[in-house]
């Protein structure tokens, strides 16, 4: 059974991460807060880790899928979770990762949009 590691990124790639949120009228519910931030970087985190933790799929049961990966999570406009890159030397690597992380639906509200959060993802 292959060891996957799910590292986070201390450096959260964040277009508007600040610790006072944004200014708007709407009042708190549009607040984004770096603890806001944390708690869905953890959130996707463990999407990321569950999804992985699923048997392989059948297309890349007989492939090379050691390595490191990058993966950069972006949050669309409308709320959309995507994944906005993935690099690493091993091509099947990436390939595999894009189709699983890709498997997931996720949303979050849209005061999260222009979002990013980077991993690293070791595969023994």
């Amino acid at each position: 059974m292959k060891k996957i590691k799910l590292i986070i990124a201390t450096s959260l790639l964040m277009v508007s991460l600040v610790s006072t949120g944004f200014a708007n009228s709407g009042g708190d519910e549009k607040m984004l807060t770096s603890k806001t931030v944390i708690s869905l970087n953890n959130q996707i985190y463990d999407e990321i880790l569950n999804v992985l933790n699923l048997p392989v799929y059948l297309a890349f049961e007989d492939k090379n899928l050691k390595g490191d990966a990058y993966v950069t999570i972006a949050v669309n406009n409308d709320g959309k979770i995507v994944i906005a890159k993935i690099f690493g030397e091993n091509d099947m690597l990436n390939k595999y990762l894009k189709s699983k992380i890709s498997s997931r639906n996720l949303w979050t509200p849209q005061k999260y949009a222009n979002s990013y959060f980077r991993y690293k993802i070791h595969v023994d």
